[in-house]
């Protein structure tokens, strides 16, 4: 009988699976979400600046003096990333009026010139100014467009995928999300509710024995705007992070890498590496600290990976990743939070305990639904016969 995981991963089979269209279907997603961020960006920084305009001029001036000079190459890579994906496309729509010779030299263009692209979006990243997550964390809670705005920057994620999938893997968008014969949404309600009753539950013991305590912090003339941008937007912006994480990379790996466990290890690596400019990773690194805050991210990825495991699926992941989120954002808060808006209560961060009860939480929240699973019916329809074998 085939592991709900291989079963996940057999879905990549579908269509065209080569090694290239990984790269390109990967290039494709991110150069989206590049693109969409770049755009939702200028309204966010508008609203930043009707929020606090002192603050935010004094904020922005510092982040343009720590920026100081970009060399010439910095500049030029910055440039291509946004200039080279339109050639890159044309090129790719146009191969087909080109054969043999000439059709390996504009393909072979095409590589090259989003090599140099996706150079410069790293580029882009990286010199990003030491200030710029402050900046946000700190007009998140002056503006509630401006978080709407921050959260929206995540579900054009989504429609890269959408497009890699439809374009270059000629595969359905579902064989990216579960290994089953449908998504199942009452899968994904389950685990939130369950991580719900978990977290809160341990949230209680931890108040009560003192660990970390909880006080009231509601504040009805922000709260419900929040709440409802969060309500709305959370669930989109935790799926595409699983989407791209568990879903595609997991399953590209996952190809060539027979070893769940340590295609596990290597996505769960990234997922902590992304939030290494999340405020909480600059209070950990302040308190010499950085080390198990990090930990805490890599052991959410890997609690993640364990339910696509367990599942054959993202549904389960995707709802333990919302409620976390939802959780953090809208009941219970703390200062230098990733998500700081008004919440019902608040509580401080205690990394050497917080990690304790991370790893509690997400330990009872997947035994929880492992004891609740139901068996997955794989959909074996258009999978190569040989999955079979």
């Amino acid at each position: 009988m085939t592991q709900p995981i291989h079963a996940y991963f057999d879905q990549a089979l579908r269509g065209d699976s080569s090694w290239w269209t990984w790269l390109a279907g990967f290039w494709t997603s991110i150069v989206v979400w590049v693109f969409a961020s770049a755009i939702l960006g200028i309204p966010m920084f508008l609203l930043m600046g009707f929020a606090d305009p002192e603050t935010f001029n004094a904020m922005l001036a510092d982040m343009m003096t720590d920026t100081g000079e970009t060399s010439g190459l910095m500049g030029a890579l910055t440039g291509a990333a946004y200039a080279l994906p339109v050639f890159v496309i044309l090129l790719f729509l146009l191969r087909d009026n080109f054969s043999g010779t000439a059709r390996k030299i504009v393909l072979a263009i095409a590589g090259l010139f989003a090599v140099i692209s996706f150079a410069g979006i790293i580029v882009q990243i990286v010199a990003t100014p030491e200030g710029a997550n402050e900046l946000l964390a700190d007009f998140i809670p002056k503006s509630a467009g401006v978080y709407a705005f921050m959260l929206l920057t995540f579900p054009p994620l989504i429609i890269g995928l959408w497009i890699a999938l439809k374009v270059i893997h000629k595969r359905g968008f579902k064989t990216l999300m579960t290994a089953h014969t449908h998504f199942r949404w009452n899968r994904v309600f389950q685990s939130m509710v369950i991580f719900w009753i978990v977290a809160g539950s341990l949230t209680l013991v931890a108040h009560i024995m003192g660990f970390n305590k909880v006080e009231g912090v509601f504040d009805g003339s922000k709260f419900f705007l929040y709440a409802a941008i969060s309500l709305m937007l959370i669930p989109l912006q935790s799926a595409a992070e699983e989407i791209m994480l568990r879903g595609y990379l997991n399953q590209g790996l996952g190809k060539y890498i027979r070893n769940p466990w340590i295609v596990f290890f290597i996505t769960s690596a990234m997922f902590a590496s992304l939030h290494l400019g999340n405020p909480e990773a600059a209070e950990g690194a302040a308190n010499g600290k950085l080390f198990i805050t990090m930990s805490s991210y890599f052991l959410f990825g890997m609690f993640a990976c364990v339910l696509t495991y367990i599942d054959g699926g993202l549904e389960s992941a995707i709802g333990v990743h919302a409620a976390n989120n939802l959780y953090a954002s809208v009941l219970l808060g703390y200062d230098n939070s990733a998500l700081p808006t008004p919440t019902i209560f608040k509580t401080g961060l205690n990394a050497d305990t917080d990690i304790i009860f991370t790893v509690l939480t997400l330990a009872l929240v997947c035994l929880a639904l492992w004891k609740f699973k139901k068996p997955l019916i794989v959909d074996t329809a258009g999978l190569p016969a040989e999955t079979f074998k």
